[in-house]
């Protein structure tokens, strides 16, 4: 039953890691500060319901540093979407944090134990990374396109083209080399972000006697220090503004259901990291969001397009889902490691 629960929440995490920014596709974030510190409301208010229903369990504040990580990273993510789409977005940056996440239990970087003796073939493993390797520069060959032939659409996709908050309809953009490279790189430093928005969690677990193993016990913690991180970044921005920040009324409420959709994922990736272990959670929950969010640009947003792309994105998926199957299957059936 509890494997059953943990591939539930896995696929409850890739849904609404993969649609949690859908949810603003008609309205313009703006340059993104604004709507990162609601998505952070939506995240904090979420985790202190999680928070009440686990009874009030220990806070340990070292697990904000987390949350502080995993913020920097999302600042980050509009400005990723306006230039390389929100599929191929999720795409790099969830691969990269699979490969940082993989480096961290192999090896057991930072203070944690290594996987290495949960595994039954560790050769096996590391091919599985190597193909998630292989998808991220995959991925980076995907596209996206200009609007300039479908004007009828650009009211529908402001939130990805738009710069001006105060426009109700954007130009479209054409993307220069340049702005594409930023965005690809922008991509794989978030990914960085998010790989290690566990570790201090996973070290409390590890090193403080008496700590909870229940993940959902650092849920709080971790959004305590999103939010806190959210607000210190917006008032730093708004001082940078002269006081006049980029602020979209519209987004509010769109944007603090995204956070709420995020938390909820997040949630169940602390379940599906306890019931499934590292080696197989972060492979689906890190490789699955990059499907749904390219699902997304290709059938609603349509900023993937062309024979070229599609290629490039079939080939991703079929390296992603075998490097999800090499990482699953090497790891100990009875889950023991020793």
């Amino acid at each position: 039953m509890g494997v059953l629960i943990g591939f539930l929440c896995a696929a409850v995490s890739v849904l609404f890691f993969g649609s949690n920014f859908a949810v603003v596709a008609k309205y313009d974030p703006g340059d993104g500060m604004f709507f990162q510190f609601m998505l952070c409301l939506g995240i904090w208010f979420t985790g202190l319901l999680v928070q009440v229903l686990r009874g009030a369990p220990t806070f340990y504040p070292v697990a904000m540093i987390g949350g502080s990580i995993w913020c920097t990273g999302n600042c980050l993510t509009v400005f990723i979407i306006k230039r390389i789409g929100l599929g191929p977005g999720l795409v790099m940056w969830g691969t990269s944090a699979l490969i940082i996440g993989w480096l961290t239990g192999f090896f057991g970087l930072f203070g944690l134990p290594s996987e290495q003796n949960c595994l039954r073939s560790p050769w096996l493993n590391v091919v599985g990374l190597f193909l998630s390797m292989c998808a991220l520069v995959d991925s980076s060959f995907v596209k996206k396109g200009s609007r300039a032939h479908v004007p009828e659409q650009a009211e529908e996709i402001t939130a990805l083209e738009g710069t001006d908050c105060t426009s109700s309809v954007q130009q479209p953009v054409l993307l220069t080399p340049g702005e594409r490279s930023k965005g690809m790189l922008a991509a794989v430093l978030a990914g960085i972000c998010y790989g290690l928005n566990f570790l201090p969690s996973s070290w409390i677990q590890d090193h403080v006697g008496g700590a909870s193993t229940n993940g959902l016990d650092y849920v709080f913690n971790q959004f305590c220090g999103i939010f806190a991180t959210s607000t210190f970044y917006f008032l730093v921005y708004c001082a940078l503004k002269g006081n006049k920040p980029a602020i979209n009324p519209e987004i509010v409420l769109p944007g603090f259901l995204s956070g709420t959709m995020w938390a909820v994922g997040q949630s169940c990736w602390f379940v599906a990291n306890a019931e499934l272990g590292y080696s197989a959670a972060f492979p689906i929950i890190l490789i699955g969001p990059g499907f749904v969010g390219s699902m997304w640009s290709v059938f609603l947003f349509k900023d993937i397009y062309g024979r070229k792309n599609f290629y490039f994105l079939a080939g991703y998926f079929c390296l992603a889902v075998a490097a999800c199957a090499c990482i699953v299957i090497s790891r100990k059936t009875d889950g023991k490691c020793n």
